[in-house]
């Protein structure tokens, strides 16, 4: 990231200002805060600038670069960017191209980014930059690994949910640690004391510790985290003080504090200072990172000193005695890189190390990894470990309790509530998915069509708008039922009560855990019913009656009575109807109002692009505005079954390894019918 004093360099080269514009008196108290690392209030200005000419070029130029550099809001910089861009004319500034292809890639525009990269690779005030070279190349590169590795194959392992607003703000929040005391540690950079400072390389408010109690429901009682007055005597001053990580068994804590790794006894933490470990430890100018095996034996950190295999580095040292260790050993490749490693992290075992890289393989920034320890006590090749826990976002400090049920990381992916925030992990196959005993009055069973005093076929699971299935599972009579949707449609052989369960696992963007739903419908056949309107079909040139046809109708059936089954397309990041999709629905519009006896199912669709929890929501909205145009035009509530939205979980077009192109995309970016009779 650019620091203050170079983004004040850029700005100033191009702020050559005429006392003329309304807007000018604005520019020049932005660049004197941002000397200050007065950031927000800098961002103020501009916004100010802005009310007064919302098409100055400097004006879009330095709130895009500060919200992109200073700030890592990628999705909030680009509009500005991209108006700078348009007005720039052809000695575009090379920082603008630059700061245009990250924020296209942080946002999932990975062709795009790639676009603004290329073009950088020739700038002339950047061909003899070897270090920005390689920054360029390994940006391209992440977005080449992200567009081949669109699969979410890994989101039925995991759970990922933002800790949400007791934990995080739209600050700083990163490094949480686990205690055995179900308490969660962590480091914010947020400004709850008017005393507290702001750190002139960033603009951002010094590191303070915080920790909240973790019970089922979530976090309480969180408050700032105090150890010995003598340690926090700087605690509004310029300095940092961060948790790091702690023991296994909670009797040591690590911090950081003025670039050096320190450690407090737990058990005397309320009159004992934290003491700066020894310089075999703390042996160059920046030790951010440490954590200790569950033997105590070992203690593996990073540092960026010389001599390296290059940027930030993992180090281990071996304990001799009680607060003595042996010489660091880089453990090298293939685990560390020329760029940076940071953040490890040790299974209880000693056979699993999660970190951080900038240098593998990744979707960009930060990805997580983990690294399998060998025979021959060699930690092996790492394995990038996916979406949804990577992103193209900064995705760091993963750690996991001792039973590996829960993990917490690190993030700033644009769907947080503000630069880096903390998440939780919930590993789906330890997950306790037993019905609880409570019954979750949210989540219920009900006919189709309401009505469960007479023959009904068609039984599904409501549940709020806000919430979304995982998955679920369904048994009549005590025997598993196959069913491809919450919906179940079965056939009762004869007369009786049936006794229909469902068990649903679901989840919502607030919900800190999954919610288990288990309900049972006792649902009773006696006669069919006669009063309902036949569907009736010609195929073949025959009259096909489907009075006594149950389930999903095909193609044939469809088209026959003139439903257009063609996919209703969007355009990119977009859930808004197209002219093209409402010619569609307004065919299928008159199909369903004439044929009182069909009921569709509405399912959404998105591209490759994008996280998982976006584009889940995104999809979401494209199925809902179907939906809304639909009963909107007079079909009836009842006609419609549900809609959903998958993301990007069946595409259309599946391209594998190879990066889809455009016409691909379109065709992923949908939302599809399945239609069916009463």
């Amino acid at each position: 990231m650019l620091r203050i004093h170079f983004f004040v360099l850029i700005i100033s080269a191009v702020f050559t200002l005429s006392a003329a514009r309304p807007s000018n008196k604005y520019l020049r108290k932005a660049i004197r805060e941002t000397e200050k690392g007065h950031i927000y209030a800098a961002k103020t200005l501009y916004e100010k600038a802005l009310e007064k000419e919302p098409d100055n070029y400097r004006a879009n130029l330095g709130m895009g670069l500060l919200l992109c550099e200073l700030m890592d809001n990628y999705d909030k910089a680009l509009p500005y960017l991209e108006k700078a861009y348009k007005t720039s004319g052809k000695d575009t500034l090379g920082d603008l191209l630059y700061a245009l292809g990250k924020c296209y890639h942080n946002n999932s525009q990975f062709e795009k980014a790639i676009s603004f990269f290329d073009r950088m690779k020739n700038f002339e005030d950047y061909e003899g930059e070897i270090e920005f070279q390689k920054d360029i190349q390994k940006r391209k590169a992440d977005c080449l690994y992200a567009l081949a590795h669109t699969s979410t194959e890994n989101a039925d392992k995991w759970y990922i949910v933002n800790a949400g607003k007791t934990i995080n703000t739209d600050m700083p929040e990163y490094v949480p640690v686990l205690t055995p005391q179900n308490e969660l540690i962590f480091t914010s950079r947020r400004q709850d004391d008017a005393k507290e400072k702001v750190s002139y390389l960033d603009g951002k408010y010094f590191e303070s510790m915080y920790i909240a109690k973790v019970d089922k429901q979530g976090f309480k009682d969180l408050r700032r985290y105090s150890l010995p007055d003598e340690y926090l005597n700087s605690r509004f001053t310029k300095n940092h003080e961060s948790v790091v990580s702690m023991s296994s068994d909670g009797s040591k804590l690590f911090t950081y504090h003025n670039n050096k790794i320190f450690e407090i006894n737990m058990d005397q933490r309320k009159s004992q200072k934290p003491t700066k470990l020894l310089k075999t430890i703390n042996f160059d100018y920046y030790q951010n990172h440490a954590f200790l095996t569950r033997d105590g034996n070992t203690l593996y950190f990073t540092s960026e000193a010389k001599g390296g295999v290059g940027g930030i580095d993992i180090y281990k040292a071996t304990k001799i005695k009680e607060g003595e260790w042996s010489t660091p050993e880089n453990i090298g490749e293939p685990v560390n890189t020329s760029f940076d490693e940071d953040a490890p992290f040790i299974t209880d075992d000693g056979k699993t190390m999660y970190f951080a890289s900038t240098g593998h393989e990744g979707y960009g920034n930060f990805d997580i990894y983990k690294s399998e320890l060998g025979a021959d006590g060699k930690w092996g090749k790492p394995v990038n470990l996916g979406a949804p826990i990577n992103s193209p976002a900064h995705d760091i400090f993963m750690i996991q309790d001792s039973k590996a049920e829960v993990g917490y990381f690190s993030s700033s992916r644009p769907e947080g509530y503000g630069d880096m925030d903390i998440y939780k992990i919930i590993y789906l196959d330890n997950y306790n998915k037993e019905c609880p005993a409570t019954k979750v009055q949210a989540i219920t069973l009900t006919t189709i069509d309401g009505n469960t005093e007479d023959y009904a076929n068609g039984i599904e699971v409501k549940i709020p708008s806000n919430y979304k299935i995982l998955s679920y599972e369904w048994t009549v009579n005590g025997q598993v039922v196959e069913s491809a949707s919450p919906s179940l449609s079965y056939n009762y052989k004869e007369p009786g009560t049936y006794t229909v369960t469902s068990k649903t696992i679901a989840y919502c963007d607030t919900c800190l855990s999954p919610v288990i739903a288990c309900n049972t419908l006792e649902n009773r056949f006696e006669k069919a019913k006669t009063d309902s309107v036949p569907v009736v079909v010609k195929n073949n040139n025959d009259v096909v009656d489907l009075k006594n046809v149950k389930g999903q109708l095909n193609s044939d059936q469809l088209a026959s009575i003139g439903f257009n089954m063609s996919p209703v397309l969007f355009d990119f990041n977009k859930s808004e109807l197209r002219a093209d999709g409402e010619e569609i629905l307004k065919n299928n519009v008159e199909v369903l109002k004439k044929h009182h006896g069909l009921k569709v199912e509405i399912i959404g669709y998105t591209d490759s692009r994008g996280s998982k929890a976006y584009n889940e929501a995104l999809s979401e909205r494209r199925a809902g505005s179907v939906k809304k145009y639909l009963t909107k035009s007079g079909v009836n509530m009842k006609q419609i079954k549900f809609s959903k939205g998958k993301g990007f979980s069946e595409p259309a077009v599946d391209c594998k390894d190879k990066a889809c192109d455009d016409q691909a995309h379109q065709q992923n970016r949908r939302v599809i019918f399945r239609v069916y009779t009463n």
